[in-house]
């Protein structure tokens, strides 16, 4: 992922004019920033656009908010921001940030009449937001710092710490917050039985070997497993005892870190994940260059549930049909050129009857859409998330305002497309095929789900991945 001062700037292709102070005694149907756009901001902007987080430029007051009110208006209008760009057909979402036609025509007033102040008596009340956290952890955990070099890859890195809870304990909260948030890729963290004979904070890694411009050399067997040399971290010395662990998406993840996704809020839907006693924490963390060397310090926070819940929330990945997923090179390839690549399928049946709260997509530079279906039993098909406009600097996790019951023998299929073509400006090299791979050059088509079971329900039990045929599965074409 490139850095994500780069990757919001991205939302500002523009260059931001200098202009005229305005009248600051405008009243009438003059549009002012405190009264007009202001409410706006804070409902759909500060959250990334304040000291802190992930947007390069703060929008909680006039001053700091001005000078770019003639790119604001070309963003909005363009609707570039604010991120998301769901088709607005299918689903209500809590993060919906898309703008009303009647809030993008106000910004665009403001910027054009001057982008005046106003009055600040008219100002809505400040939003309180927590300083460096989207949650309020009642536990914080900090990884092993990391030295990021300025140029070439790094590895998806594996760090296992200690479980902060001595017995099982429920969160509603798990959140990741990198240290410089311009050289995290991804992180994600999951609870795993405990290992014996792991070292505690020692990164590994797979030793994948790569050609100049980056790519996994296909005749590689497979990758072996190292980590820092313990008398010399220069060097890089084997680590074969963590060989049991795995590593990247297809592991599971109950607290991820994506650009511009925020943490997953149990608590909202009256569910809680637990962590059991006796397991260890494992952090996957996956860093890019920015073209100077930098140190990420990177931070886990849990809030803690006041209570035991009645449900659980689970977060699942859905591997493409294949021979294991997007790690399948044969079927698994983008062609060279190709601007509408379809991705083998990601299929499910239900074996009982389950409720979803959360979908989420994750794809990399030539990711371009991604659609989630439902095939109830009685044949009806229904879109439920159309995502026509993938944007990898902007990974989102969507939550159902309300959870969508799901009958048993229910199907879903996740489609998504590629697009590997001269088209595409974050494609670097068209005119060589592309495969999966944990780099922002190679790719993932990773689909998430969270669905809420009954405490005590295994979720692998819920339902089947890849049944059957394919060629038979969706047995009726999508009717929407």
């Amino acid at each position: 992922m490139r850095s994500i001062g780069i990757a919001l700037c991205c939302l500002l292709l523009f260059s931001v004019a200098a202009f005229g102070q305005g009248d600051p005694r405008a009243t009438g149907t003059t549009v002012t920033f405190y009264r007009d756009v202001l409410p706006i901001l804070q409902a759909k902007c500060q959250s990334c656009h304040r000291p802190g987080e992930v947007a390069p430029m703060s929008f909680l007051v006039y001053q700091t908010t001005r000078p770019w009110a003639k790119a604001m208006k070309a963003a909005v209008i363009e609707r570039k921001m604010p991120p998301g760009s769901l088709d607005p057909r299918y689903g209500h979402f809590i993060e919906n940030f898309s703008l009303l036609q009647s809030e993008i025509d106000t910004i665009a007033k403001w910027a054009d009449g001057g982008a005046i102040e106003g009055d600040a008596k008219d100002a809505p009340s400040p939003v309180q937001w927590v300083e460096g956290w989207r949650s309020n952890p009642d536990v914080v955990i900090e990884a092993p710092p990391f030295d990021v070099p300025a140029r070439g890859w790094v590895e998806n890195m594996i760090v296992v710490l200690p479980n902060p809870f001595k017995k099982d304990t429920w969160v509603t909260s798990i959140e990741i917050r990198p240290g410089v948030p311009a050289v995290m890729h991804h992180a994600g963290v999951r609870f795993a039985r405990h290992i014996d004979g792991v070292k505690y904070g020692q990164f590994f890694w797979s030793d994948i070997k790569r050609d100049e411009a980056g790519v996994h050399i296909a005749e590689q067997p497979r990758p072996q497993r190292v980590t820092f040399c313990s008398d010399d971290r220069g060097k890089v010395c084997p680590a074969p005892e963590t060989d049991v662990i795995p590593d990247g998406a297809g592991a599971g993840f109950e607290g991820f870190y994506r650009p511009g996704g925020a943490p997953l809020d149990y608590a909202y839907y009256k569910t809680a994940y637990l962590i059991p006693a006796n397991t260890d924490m494992v952090l996957s963390l996956h860093w890019t260059p920015i073209g100077k060397p930098v140190t990420d310090v990177t931070k886990i926070g849990f809030v803690v549930a006041n209570q035991e819940p009645q449900r659980q929330l689970s977060m699942r990945s859905l591997k493409p049909r294949g021979n294991d997923g997007w790690s399948d090179r044969e079927r698994w390839r983008i062609p060279a050129g190709d601007p509408n690549w379809e991705a083998p399928p990601k299929d499910v049946i239900f074996n009982m009857d389950a409720e979803l709260a959360v979908m989420s997509l994750h794809m990399h530079e030539h990711g371009k859409d991604m659609k989630y279906m439902l095939m109830y039993p009685d044949g009806k098909v229904e879109t439920i998330l159309n995502q026509p406009h993938y944007d990898f600097n902007w990974q989102m996790t969507y939550n159902l305002v309300k959870t969508l019951k799901i009958p048993k023998g229910t199907k879903l299929r996740v489609m998504s497309h590629f697009d590997n073509s001269p088209n595409n400006k974050f494609a670097r090299d068209p005119r060589r095929d592309v495969f999966g791979g944990e780099q922002s050059w190679e790719e993932m088509d990773a689909p998430w789900i969270g669905l809420i079971l009954d405490r005590g329900v295994d979720p692998r039990n819920v339902y089947t991945e890849n049944p059957g045929d394919e060629a038979t599965f969706w047995s009726q074409k999508p009717s929407n």
